[in-house]
């Protein structure tokens, strides 16, 4: 229970550095949670705190690298596979060698094994920070895609190279040529059996979408697990467990794309968990570095002093070397790369600089067992996660003044620049447009919501909610007006008003909350369309299966009842839009004629289809919110800029969505 505890606060730390990085994201979000680390250690019950470090490999790194995987531009790594081969194998193995060497000779007390295993420990590198230090700057795309792929393939190297070193200390014996040879065979093996494992669940995957058992409650947990299982299966074989989970990845990423495996909703679930398990899990690393750290120090320093500097002096000198190799072996010409503006000399030290180490590194460090077989302590474990934890800090504040040296800023006009909203707010319309037909078939209810979008970049209008508001409430007093008139000629009866009266103050329930409720009820409502909204299809349509001839008919006359009264509800809406329509108010009255319009086609459309293009219309809009949050991330546009998108798309859900769920 007390782990339990104790993890609830970790977790909450990090959303915590969240929230102070959003609000001054100039400095790194790795420095936030390791200062909220600190701050934990500060109390009674951090103190000394230790984690099983079985954990770290196999509950952090595992899913972690199989989201990158599943995620990698399969096009980008075909295009780069020469430079991936080339830095996550041949220059990981040549800066193991020389960094083990030189780590025993300098510092005795680390055995050749231990002395290998640091330098398989600073070997993997974190693309992500280099981006989020690189967002302001014009950084070569082909340069960036190289890092990113060299990230997915390096870590799982140091993995494997980590494991070989603690193989060979436990066993007492090393030999270089018994290494390499048993690295090769466990990282293409990796490769191999992830690819095979990745395929077969795929195609189990495949089987639970044709006989229509692919839903969120199946489909979902099924993908979470894929990595441990194969995990856990290579590692049974003896190959790397890290890499068949890379490979299974890719093969997972590829046949999403291609076969679109599930549903809209099913991958929008996917997505966002997959989004969410990859943050909380990198800061969860960071922040427990921050746990850590002190009680490392203090040992080290009540241990011997003058051992504390000695191991300070040897992380930097382990940082120096690394750095260097990577400069050498691109200068060498064995990463080949496009030049450009930059020369040679520039493009080297950049990709040097680059080599940034994060959540991996410090996971492998703290990976390292407390104890050996016979029961002994791990000797230097301390000391090993020292010298990660200096590499690694060392690795994100040298980049931070050495790379804005060697690439030049974007160009300030542009910032300057008279921002052109509407030509942003069309590029966010056409990433909503790509993803959708990535994601869907060519239905018609699909091509209904894709000319939907097609028509908003033809249509940029931004009046005030206050204006909005007012117009809603005088069109459903129209149309309230126009119900009571077909009861005075007793086209309806009372009860029959009272209950489409129900209907038009739940479908406007936009018109009469504030921002903070509208924002509310889509928070719940998301909620509910990810946990509760296939229990209730499935409730709904069972109650169908149940119903009597005489129930059904019921149901269709009252449903036809309630399309004659909004016919007449709805030309008379227009007819007042109309007749109220001037230069003043064109906008807000188009945002309005179209709520209407949209209700007025779902009357047409059966439950099914109306169904499925809300989960579309829900669908586009999160692709929108993912662009503008990106892109604001990014830095590739401003705060207020983000603010007037995100209130389009807020008009465009009130369009949209806000009759929605009376249809279900």
């Amino acid at each position: 229970m007390e782990t339990i505890f104790t993890i609830s606060i970790i977790v909450g730390a990090v959303i915590f550095a969240n929230i102070i990085y959003a609000i001054f994201p100039k400095i790194p979000l790795a420095f936030y949670q390791i200062a909220a680390g600190l701050l934990l250690s500060l109390l009674p019950l951090f103190h000394h705190y230790q984690l099983n470090p079985e954990i770290f490999l196999y509950a952090i790194i595992t899913p972690l690298m199989f989201n990158d995987a599943q995620n990698t531009s399969r096009r980008r790594l075909r295009r780069g596979i020469a430079n991936v081969l080339s830095l996550s194998i041949f220059l990981v193995v040549i800066t193991v060698i020389i960094l083990g060497f030189s780590i025993n000779s300098l510092f005795p007390l680390m055995t050749l094994p231990l002395a290998f295993a640091i330098g398989a420990i600073v070997t993997p590198t974190d693309a992500v920070a280099v981006k989020s230090i690189t967002s302001n700057m014009a950084l070569p795309n082909r340069i960036m895609n190289t890092l990113e792929n060299e990230s997915l393939f390096n870590d799982a190297s140091g993995i494997v190279a980590l494991n070989l070193s603690l193989s060979a200390y436990r066993e007492g014996s090393f030999s270089v040529g018994h290494g390499i040879t048993s690295f090769i065979f466990s990282f293409f093996g990796g490769l191999i059996l992830g690819a095979i494992l990745g395929l077969l669940i795929v195609r189990l995957r495949i089987w639970l979408r044709e006989i229509a058992a692919d839903s969120i409650p199946i489909s979902v947990p099924l993908q979470i697990l894929t990595p441990f299982i194969i995990y856990f299966v290579a590692e049974q074989f003896e190959v790397s467990g890290i890499l068949a989970v890379v490979a299974a990845g890719l093969v997972h990423g590829a046949e999403r794309d291609r076969l679109q495996l599930t549903s809209t909703k099913t991958q929008f679930a996917t997505a966002s968990i997959w989004t969410i398990i990859s943050d909380v899990l990198n800061g969860f690393v960071f922040v427990l570095l921050g746990l850590t750290l002190p009680t490392v120090v203090l040992d080290l320093i009540s241990t011997h002093t003058l051992q504390f500097f000695s191991l300070f002096g040897l992380a930097l000198l382990i940082y120096a070397i690394s750095t260097g190799l990577r400069f050498l072996w691109v200068y060498a010409g064995f990463v080949k790369l496009p030049y450009r503006d930059l020369n040679r000399p520039t493009v080297s030290a950049i990709m040097a600089a680059s080599g940034i180490h994060g959540t991996v590194t410090l996971s492998m460090a703290l990976s390292i067992p407390f104890s050996l077989a016979n029961g002994k302590s791990f000797p230097m474990r301390n000391e090993i996660i020292f010298v990660a934890a200096v590499v690694i800090l060392l690795s994100l504040i040298v980049p931070n003044f050495v790379i804005p040296l060697l690439v030049p800023a974007k160009v300030k006009a542009a910032k300057e620049a008279p921002v052109n909203i509407r030509a942003i707010r069309n590029d966010m319309l056409d990433f909503a447009i790509t993803e959708l037909q990535q994601t869907v078939s060519g239905t018609q209810s699909a091509q209904i919501v894709l000319e939907t979008l097609y028509n908003q970049k033809s249509d940029y209008t931004r009046p005030s909610y206050e204006t909005l508001t007012r117009l809603f409430k005088k069109t459903q007093h129209v149309e309230q007006t126009t119900v009571q008139q077909l009861v005075t000629t007793d086209d309806i009866t009372p009860k029959q008003q009272l209950s489409y009266e129900r209907f038009l103050i739940q479908s406007n329930f936009a018109t009469k909350k504030s921002i903070w409720q509208i924002l509310w009820r889509r928070i719940k409502s998301g909620f509910k369309y990810l946990t509760f909204g296939l229990l209730k299809k499935r409730r709904i349509a069972q109650l169908r299966r149940n119903l009597t001839d005489q129930q059904r008919k019921k149901i269709k006359d009252t449903r036809q009842i309630f399309a004659q009264i909004e016919d007449h509800g709805y030309n008379a809406v227009i007819e007042y839009l109309n007749n109220e329509t001037t230069v003043d108010n064109f906008a807000a009255i188009g945002i309005v004629r179209r709520s209407y319009r949209e209700r007025h086609r779902r009357f047409s459309n059966s439950d099914e289809t109306n169904d499925t293009q809300k989960d579309l219309f829900i669908t586009a809009f999160q692709y929108e919110y993912d662009y503008v949050d990106n892109h604001l991330t990014d830095q590739l546009i401003s705060t207020d800029t983000a603010k007037q998108l995100r209130e389009q798309i807020s008009y465009d859900e009130i369009v949209y969505m806000q009759n929605s769920d009376n249809f279900d």
